[in-house]
């Protein structure tokens, strides 16, 4: 509780430093209501006049059955309730309306979302980096991470990778210390956690809550949603939030719910853990059994704490709720700029480490590259030779970048990790997107670059002067095109499938319209040519290829030259009808520009699916908190 000393198994790591937060955190919460749509158009009363307060130096824990409105409870409270639901009623911080998300609190998600590549080092010192003030060493910053994995019992583990499907890592548990670990680089004043001894065994249990009871000893400001926690674990708590069904049934000291339960003719049974009994007594779920009525209980205890604990309750929010000063982040993270190359070098190793990512995609492409070289091998300059040639660079365009949709379900858990660390403001999304950008660049030039080489020599493409190196940048802008395109999908359609889906739908529409299939002359003009054909980066890749190859070229043979008497009169073997590049290229009715200009406009694409995906996000954090 408040006022005890400090369990003496449990290190102190959180003694105030120059750099550590100083203000105090005072939340009060009154009235508050949450309501949901249900599917059949039907309202859910979630949270029913909820009211509350925790102060610096409280741990809060709330508490009560599964469903009964924790981490709604929790959410409203840090600010993360999603836009689909209705809330109503007053959260205060220090006396003002705040918004707690983006860097003002820490929260601990229920589930571990971290880069499973990195080790526990890494993951804690990226956080360290990230977040801490750019006026504090980094000895500093790393004595910070070394006190955080020592007090978490991470020393064994410090060097193990948190884990992919790929690769085995740490175990669940451990992941639950990383995921608080993270958050307690910070010293935070104001601190929400979700569940924060899920996985973990009961000595993990009790070290890890010990740890966080003493950061709120510090005037730290401690919430926590827990579902049922040892004996042991509970005494650490000084308040205690009981809902059931979305209600309150009791706020107030935890260690003064004991007295109310027997007050209302509900004693707790020798030997028995308090919290079991508390889910037991008010349980919904299961009326009847043990001849215990759910619905009598909590009317009983809803009766008490109206007659004996509510009036203190408001009295004491009321006081809390006065202006004070204003909580405002004063540790929000280092230099933009240098945010920027730390998440770049993050995700740089993330890149390399994940066989998804890079080493699998490049092995697809080798494979696919020599089948193409094999298949198109030392094309001639006939008319069949020529045709070969644009459907092999048409082949290039649409189904070499087509494959960079493989890398859309490493992309997703890139974002999962983004979405946590932007809610507890690490970065801002345009720091993402550009270190994102500049992270994958290294891996797409190898792949465009291996691709180009194995493609260009076995066919036998045009390698006149700077021809090799244009159809490598073609190649290396379309697929960085590719990226940026799913990347917006990503930020609209967060779930894998369907953003697969939704790409492979909008390329498939690009491929027909890009002027291979059907010459753009014949298009029809409303929604195909205008402006399907100008909006596909299909039709300037494709167009850049051709205009490569063919280009201030002459001397490919025409469809006739091997009829009988040729194609006129003039025709003998040593005068064979021939075409200009710039005949085949009216063919194809290929567009008139430079093919530097062609990478120039998909440069420009790039930009701009990169701008659609930072005015994607912001738009949900504004719909989020308008």
């Amino acid at each position: 509780m408040s006022g005890k000393e400090d369990p003496p198994c449990v290190l102190n790591i959180v003694q105030p430093t120059k750099y550590a937060s100083t203000q105090h955190a005072t939340l009060t919460w009154e009235n508050l209501n949450v309501t949901t749509k249900d599917v059949k158009g039907g309202t859910r009363h979630i949270l029913k006049d909820v009211s509350g307060y925790v102060k610096p130096k409280d741990m809060l824990a709330i508490m009560g059955p599964s469903g009964c409105g924790k981490s709604t409870l929790l959410d409203g409270l840090a600010g993360r309730l999603p836009s689909s639901v209705e809330r109503s009623g007053h959260v205060l911080l220090n006396g003002y309306n705040s918004r707690l998300t983006y860097g003002l609190s820490a929260y601990v998600t229920q589930d571990e979302v971290l880069v499973g590549t990195l080790t526990v080092r890494e993951t804690l010192t990226y956080a360290a980096l990230l977040r801490l003030p750019r006026n504090m060493l980094y000895d500093d910053k790393i004595a910070r991470v070394d006190g955080v994995i020592q007090e978490l019992g991470l020393e064994d583990a410090q060097h193990t990778k948190i884990g992919t499907p790929f690769i085995k890592g740490i175990s669940g548990g451990q992941k639950r210390r990383v995921s608080i670990g993270c958050e307690l680089i910070t010293h935070p004043g104001l601190l929400f956690l979700d569940e924060p001894t899920s996985g973990l065994d009961a000595a993990s249990a009790f070290h890890v809550m010990a740890n966080i009871r003493s950061l709120a000893e510090h005037s730290r400001t401690v919430v926590t949603v827990i579902h049922q926690p040892s004996s042991e674990v509970y005494e650490l708590f000084d308040k205690l939030c009981l809902l059931s069904g979305g209600e309150v049934v009791y706020f107030g000291v935890a260690s003064g719910a004991l007295s109310m339960f027997e007050a209302a003719g509900l004693p707790c049974p020798p030997l028995r853990n308090p919290t079991d009994h508390f889910l037991h007594v008010i349980n919904r779920d299961f009326k009847g059994e043990g001849g215990m009525d759910p619905d009598t209980n909590i009317q009983k205890l809803r009766g008490v704490y109206a007659d004996k604990l509510k009036p203190a309750v408001e009295t004491t929010i009321r006081e809390l709720s006065q202006e004070g000063e204003e909580y405002k982040c004063v540790t929000c993270g280092a230099n933009k700029l240098y945010q920027v190359l730390v998440l770049t070098q993050r995700m740089l190793i993330n890149n390399w480490r994940n066989i998804a990512v890079f080493w699998l995609r490049l092995g697809m492409y080798i494979m696919l590259c020599i089948c193409i070289g094999t298949i198109y091998y030392k094309l001639g300059n006939d008319w069949v030779g020529t045709y070969s040639r644009s459907a092999m660079m048409f082949f290039v365009v649409a189904f070499l970048t087509f494959m960079s949709i493989a890398g859309f379900p490493a992309f997703v858990e890139d974002m999962a990790v983004f979405i946590r660390e932007r809610l507890n403001g690490y970065y801002q999304v345009a720091t993402f997107a550009l270190a994102n950008t500049l992270a994958s660049a290294p891996f797409i030039f190898g792949i465009a670059i291996i691709s180009s080489a194995i493609v260009y020599w076995l066919v036998g493409l045009n390698d006149n002067g700077d021809r090799f190196v244009f159809f490598f940048v073609n190649l290396y802008v379309s697929l960085t095109v590719v990226e940026s395109l799913m990347m917006a999908i990503a930020a609209v359609v967060p779930h894998y499938l369907m953003g697969i889906a939704g790409g492979a739908g909008i390329m498939g529409m690009f491929m027909l319209v890009c002027g291979f299939f059907q010459p753009v002359d014949e298009l029809p003009d409303p929604v195909w040519r205008y402006p399907l054909h100008y909006i596909s980066y299909h039709s300037y890749a494709f167009a850049g290829f051709m205009h490569n190859e063919f280009g201030n070229t002459k001397g490919w043979l025409c469809p006739c030259y091997n009829q009988a008497g040729g194609c006129g009169p003039q025709y003998d073997e040593n005068n064979k009808c021939t075409m200009t590049g710039s005949e085949i290229l009216d063919y194809w009715t290929v567009n008139g520009l430079n093919k530097w200009v062609d990478v120039g406009i998909q440069c420009a694409m790039i930009a701009i699916y990169r701008a659609l995906f930072w005015l994607a996000l912001t738009t949900k954090e504004w719909l989020r908190h308008r």
